[in-house]
């Protein structure tokens, strides 16, 4: 997860700097003197010095998402903040002012890493955010680091969910819901009248929705009426010995079945 993380960090500094691959390195090492001394060409160094929990951005609750084709429930993910420091390594001092700058307008210019730069093992999850740390709060001390070495850098926090891989595989869809409506005698503990009135939500599906004209569409039934959503999906209520019909063209009309949803296939 944290060297995904580096790698999109990385394609948006490359990307928007913009970093050409083949006259600046970036580094991830500890931006020590051992390290520095075997440099020969510009480098941008971002180093993660720092990983904590988030209390400002805490999840809670549980969300379902599909993992390798199955539908999952997982419960909300830990943000973490990765406090990282960005430095910029060359042999003139002009250079690194302008790279250094390079670095600032990008980081500034993104509240969060677009997901063209994430990898398809984040596409789950939101967008990391991107910070330059205000004054007052933790920073690196660079001076430190650089084993005295005068050199200035910039504090980044990302916070990022952490994917845990704990997770519940779900259940079948609901495709009806019924309930039963009559009138209750508060004398004697039955219904009474005519009978109870029983009517269901029956979720249907439209194969090629598009290719048929049904994204949009109303669908009937005797007492509701609802449209197809973009995935051709849609969900209504129905009476007994129903009819379900949707408005294209041709109309498709089908009876809803005893048990279970529709598929107009």
């Amino acid at each position: 997860m944290l060297e995904h993380i580096d790698d999109s960090l990385e394609a948006l500094l490359r990307a928007t700097v913009p970093l050409s691959a083949t006259d600046v390195d970036v580094a991830f090492e500890a931006p020590d003197r051992e390290w520095s001394a075997k440099l020969t060409r510009p480098t941008v160094n971002v180093f993660l010095w720092d990983i904590r929990r988030s209390t400002t951005q805490a999840n809670s609750g549980l969300r379902t998402v599909t993992r390798d084709g199955v539908r999952v429930h997982q419960p909300a993910l830990p943000v973490l903040e990765l406090r990282y420091v960005v430095t910029a390594w060359t042999s003139d001092h002009g250079d690194e002012r302008a790279l250094l700058a390079g670095l600032l307008r990008s980081l500034l210019a993104h509240a969060t890493i677009p997901r063209e730069f994430l990898p398809a093992s984040m596409a789950e999850l939101d967008p990391p955010r991107v910070e330059i740390a205000r004054a007052g709060e933790d920073h690196m001390d660079v001076f430190k680091a650089l084993e005295g070495k005068v050199k200035p850098g910039i504090n980044v926090v990302l916070s990022s969910e952490f994917d845990i891989g704990v997770f519940t595989e779900a259940g079948p869809p609901i495709e009806t819901i019924e309930t039963t409506i009559g009138r209750f005698d508060s004398v004697t503990p039955q219904f009474t009248g005519n009978g109870p009135d029983t009517r269901r939500r029956v979720a249907g599906e439209v194969l090629h929705a598009v290719e048929r004209g049904a994204i949009g569409a109303v669908v009937r039934s005797s007492i509701d009426a609802s449209h197809v959503n973009a995935t051709g999906r849609f969900v209504l209520r129905t009476g007994v010995d129903d009819e379900i019909t949707i408005e294209t063209e041709p109309p498709l009309t089908m009876a809803v079945p005893a048990t279970g949803g529709v598929r107009f296939e």
